[in-house]
C-alpha cells in the first residue's frame, strides 16, 4: 500500500501463522524500497470495520439507476452531509439499502467505517472526484 506521506509498504496479514521468516520478507521488501510490517490481528479482527465492509459488499454487483445517483448527489451538494435513514429516503429507483451501499463501494459517497455499525444515525458524505 502507500501511505499519506508517498512511502511504500508490504503489509503481512496473516491468519495463523507467518508462512516465512519475517526477516526474510522484509529484506526482501527492503531491497525494493518498500517497507515491511506485519499487521496484529487485532487491526482485521478487532472494531467496526470487517463487519461494515462485509456488510456492504454484499451489495457489490447492484447497480443503482441514473435518477436515483444524480438525486442523492444533488441532495447532498444542497444539504451536505445526511445520515443514512435520510439517504434511503432518496432513493426511489432501487432497493434504497442496496443502492446506497453500491454508492459507497462506488465511491460517489463515504460513510466512517471504523466508529460503529452502520445504522440509521451513520453520516453520509459526498466524495468529490
Amino acid at each position: 500500500m502507500q501511505d499519506t506521506e508517498g512511502g511504500w509498504w508490504m503489509l503481512d496479514a496473516f491468519d495463523r501463522r507467518l508462512p516465512f521468516d519475517a526477516d526474510v520478507i522484509s529484506d526482501a521488501a527492503a531491497a525494493t524500497a518498500h517497507r515491511y510490517r506485519i499487521v496484529d490481528r487485532s487491526e482485521i479482527y478487532d472494531g467496526f470495520r470487517l463487519r461494515n465492509a462485509s456488510d456492504l459488499l454484499r451489495y457489490a454487483g447492484h447497480n443503482v439507476p441514473l435518477g436515483d445517483r444524480v438525486r442523492l448527489l444533488s441532495v447532498l451538494d444542497e444539504n451536505g452531509p445526511l445520515s443514512f435513514a435520510d439517504c434511503l429516503r432518496i432513493l426511489r429507483e432501487t432497493q434504497p439499502v442496496a443502492g446506497l451501499a453500491s454508492l459507497i463501494l462506488q465511491g460517489f459517497v463515504e460513510v466512517e467505517l471504523d466508529e460503529a455499525l452502520i445504522g440509521p444515525e451513520t453520516m453520509v458524505r459526498r466524495i468529490r472526484a
